[in-house]
């Protein structure tokens, strides 16, 4: 199996911090959604990831990241192992990108712990051919 990312961006963030300076927060993260849009005739795949982190205690402070990510495989890669090694490969760009928001905004940069995807956790379901033009 050979999955390579051959580009990433953002291409939404949301990000709110009203949280008193010195407050210690209990925070926990989320994927809310990570899918793969397939092109087979050209073994591409659009990686779409939307990840959330939020205080546990419900104070105002929130961060949503909404990023998407090229990748190729070889043909007949397995599509929960293109799932899982596409979701390792994007992960550190998402860690980057919560440290460098975090630390931007006044607040210490918080790195995110490394989180890797289960291959039983993935639910493969066909969805019709996109016209994404970003696949092609």
């Amino acid at each position: 199996m050979m999955v390579d990312i051959k580009w990433s961006r953002v291409t939404g963030i949301e990000y709110e911090n009203r949280v008193q300076m010195g407050t210690e927060m209990r925070l926990k993260h989320s994927v809310n959604r990570y899918e793969l849009r397939y092109n087979e005739a050209e073994q591409r795949c659009l990686g779409v990831l939307e990840f959330r982190i939020a205080d546990e205690e419900l104070r105002p402070f929130s961060i949503k990241v909404t990023m998407e990510a090229l990748f190729t495989y070889e043909e007949g890669d397995d599509r929960a192992d293109i799932h899982v090694a596409s979701f390792d490969q994007l992960f550190p760009f998402l860690r980057q990108t919560v440290h460098s928001v975090t630390a931007m905004s006044g607040m210490a940069g918080l790195m995110l712990p490394m989180m890797h995807l289960k291959k039983t956790s993935v639910v493969s379901k066909m969805t019709p051919p996109s016209d994404d033009s970003l696949l092609n």
